[in-house]
């Protein structure tokens, strides 16, 4: 009795030292597997839904089995969280085409022509079968001139829409709303105020009345300094400081300001991982027109070209006067959109007939451009890369857009800005 009592008893101690040690590793385990599990669902569904925001864009909401609503949604949400994370603006707009026999989907007539006139990282979706949705990043105080671009732009290579029953309403994040939701309804409730005397609506953004008065203050003072161009509302001081950095004939930055400006620029997309480009922009045939119609003739149609090419950009993308008849424009966008927007300004500038006195005179411009990161990570190497396609381009009686090629443009002669340290 007593050796089985303690052959049962070393038994017994086995077991429970078995079940002991197997039953913490086993949950251990299974812990494991259970949370391997929902990491391979989480990034499973993530990249699901990245892709069926990419076909979103391609394909209409019926094939994706949703509705274009929840397209929207989708797309708003992601464009209020990308936007608020890196704390700057986008615009939502409806566009309606204005002919009701043509039905809108992602590859009809008028979604191509949208898709041509926006840039890379801009979002068409449909809203209805009139109705397209756009965002794109902009300013709130660009919104508008973008959406009229864009308009005009369509209305030109799109046979099945009405211009003049084309209309659209554009609302801005955060000014309109902190929420797709509420950014959809106001931009809603705009297109139904749209009609013939004001085919593009934009509401008036409200100021919040709970903010402090020296908070608006120290608000408008800053617009005012940095953003204003034409005078109005600034004390001597603000207007000495405004009129240090601008150039008097163009209204755009001066090139004694214009290095410190775009390296700081330079600096915000670097740090941001964007994209950009330098364009260097030449007017041509101004010094034949300053000694045949005179230096204030000549300084008119300089600030005319001066003020296509800021309506012809965003109000983000930085512009400055170089040299005596040259701009600078840093933008941020990817070097194939460069160079359409390249095209784009040099058949404007072509087109346009500048009134100049009592003259109306027309004139070119060649461009040469130069794409960060590809041309280099630097702002001199931008500068150089740009400046000798422009330089090139001139010898050649070249009177158009080009991009930096070294194949082509490195037998040039470097002429690096002495203001744009190597440094930076």
């Amino acid at each position: 009795m007593p050796i089985l009592s303690v052959s049962a008893q070393m038994n017994a101690y086995f077991w429970k030292s078995f079940w002991g040690d197997f039953l913490p590793s086993a949950s251990v385990v299974l812990a494991v597997s259970v949370v391997s599990f929902v990491v391979i669902l989480l990034v499973t569904s993530y990249y699901r839904f990245q892709h069926v925001v990419e076909l979103a864009e391609k394909v209409d909401a019926n094939e994706l089995g949703t509705s274009e609503t929840e397209v929207i949604r989708v797309q708003l949400a992601r464009y209020v969280a990308s936007c608020s994370r890196r704390g700057i603006s986008f615009a939502l707009a409806l566009i309606k085409s204005g002919n009701a026999d043509v039905q809108v989907h992602m590859d009809s007539e008028f979604a191509r022509a949208l898709k041509a006139s926006v840039r890379k990282n801009d979002v068409i979706c449909v809203y209805d079968d009139e109705t397209a949705t756009l965002l794109l990043e902009s300013e709130p105080e660009d919104a508008e001139a973008i959406l009229r671009r864009i308009m005009k732009s369509v209305s030109a290579s799109c046979s099945s829409v009405i211009p003049a029953e084309m209309r659209a309403a554009v609302v801005s994040y955060p000014g309109h709303g902190l929420s797709g939701r509420e950014l959809l309804h106001a931009v809603e409730l705009g297109l139904k105020e749209s009609c013939a005397e004001k085919p593009i609506v934009f509401p008036e953004i409200v100021k919040d009345v709970d903010k402090d008065d020296d908070e608006i203050d120290t608000e408008e003072q800053v617009e005012q300094v940095e953003g204003a161009t034409d005078g109005k509302g600034l004390n001597k001081k603000e207007k000495q400081r405004r009129d240090s950095v601008l150039d008097p004939v163009t209204g755009v930055l001066n090139s004694s300001s214009l290095a410190v400006y775009l390296q700081r620029r330079m600096d915000e997309f670097r740090q941001r991982k964007r994209e950009a480009a330098l364009f260097c922009i030449g007017v041509n045939n101004m010094d034949y027109i300053q000694r045949f119609h005179g230096e204030s003739v000549a300084d008119e149609l300089l600030a005319g070209v001066s003020k296509l090419l800021q309506d012809a950009f965003r109000a983000d993308d930085l512009i400055g006067r170089h040299e005596e008849y040259a701009f600078l424009v840093l933008s941020q966008c990817s070097l194939n959109e460069a160079a359409e927007i390249g095209k784009r300004i040099s058949t404007l500038v072509q087109k346009e007939q500048f009134l100049c006195g009592r003259k109306l005179l027309k004139t070119t411009i060649t461009v040469g451009v130069a794409g960060y990161p590809q041309h280099g990570r630097k702002l001199h190497h931008l500068y150089q890369a740009g400046q000798k396609v422009l330089d090139y381009s001139r010898e050649n009686d070249i009177r158009a857009c080009a991009v930096f090629d070294p194949q082509i443009h490195d037998k040039i002669k470097s002429r690096p800005l002495r203001s744009i340290k190597a440094s930076h």
